[in-house]
């Protein structure tokens, strides 16, 4: 057995901070996702999920989702790119643009999807990015997918980001991606 597997054979460190009550991971949620959740047989405010708005417990949303498996199935069996754009994502992304006055809109399916996806198609290997240095880890994977030249300014500090600036070509694209 190699080095590798050894270490891992052996590795206990869940196990023992499961015992001690703290090991955070993998708890089971027996109810519908939103800002409230059942686990072990108690409500808990739900912190650390996406459903903060609570819709996807919504009767109506789910009603409309159980219309979709009907008609659809329970995926798309390819990319949006190659044969899964659905007429219900183009019918999305055009009530989407017209509700924020736009020509058009495209929808991805997580943050991460977005970086990984627009970053990289926006700029060039003579292009600069510039990233707050503690940006999510999905901006750091969509900048490190991009050619261009990166460069990082110290967190949320405007005068730092000015001195990176500043040593630019003036001319150059140079784009600036930021959590908010």
């Amino acid at each position: 057995m190699g080095q590798l597997q050894e270490r891992y054979k052996s590795y206990r460190r869940p196990q023992e901070y499961e015992k001690q009550g703290i090991y955070p991971y993998f708890r089971a949620i027996t109810s519908k996702q939103g800002t409230e959740v059942e686990m072990d047989g108690h409500q808990v405010l739900m912190f650390g999920s996406n459903a903060y708005t609570g819709l996807t417990g919504d009767e109506r949303i789910i009603a409309k989702a159980k219309e979709a498996l009907d008609k659809y199935g329970s995926g798309c069996a390819g990319s949006r790119f190659l044969n899964g754009t659905l007429d219900l994502h183009v019918q999305l992304e055009k009530d989407l643009a017209a509700f924020v006055n736009k020509d058009e809109a495209m929808c991805f399916s997580t943050g991460f999807s977005v970086n990984q996806g627009v970053i990289p198609a926006l700029l060039s290997k003579d292009d600069f990015i510039i990233c707050d240095d503690r940006d999510h880890a999905s901006i750091v994977d969509g900048r490190r997918l991009s050619f261009a030249k990166q460069l990082r300014f110290k967190h949320n500090d405007m005068e730092d980001l000015e001195r990176v600036l500043q040593k630019l070509p003036e001319e150059a694209v140079k784009l600036i991606v930021v959590d908010r």
